[in-house]
C-alpha cells in the first residue's frame, strides 16, 4: 500500500511554485529577506536556503538593467 503524503500531493508542490514566485516578485520590488520569511511565514533562513545568495545577486543586477 503506498503512502499518500503530503510532499507528493500536486497541490503542495504548485503552492510551494507560488511562494517561490512570490519571493522572486518581493525581492524584485527590493523588499529585504527577513521582511519576505514574514510575508510568507517562514523563518529568514528558510529563505536564504530557497534562493542562494549567488541566484539573488545574479536576479538583482539583472533586474536593474
Amino acid at each position: 500500500m503506498a503512502k499518500n503524503t503530503l510532499a507528493n500531493d500536486p497541490m503542495i508542490k504548485e503552492l510551494d511554485a507560488i511562494k517561490r514566485l512570490l519571493a522572486l516578485l518581493l525581492l524584485k520590488a527590493g523588499t529585504a529577506q527577513s521582511e519576505l520569511a514574514i510575508a510568507l511565514g517562514i523563518d529568514q533562513s528558510a529563505v536564504s536556503r530557497m534562493l542562494p545568495k549567488r541566484k539573488i545577486k545574479v536576479f538583482s543586477k539583472e533586474s536593474s538593467r
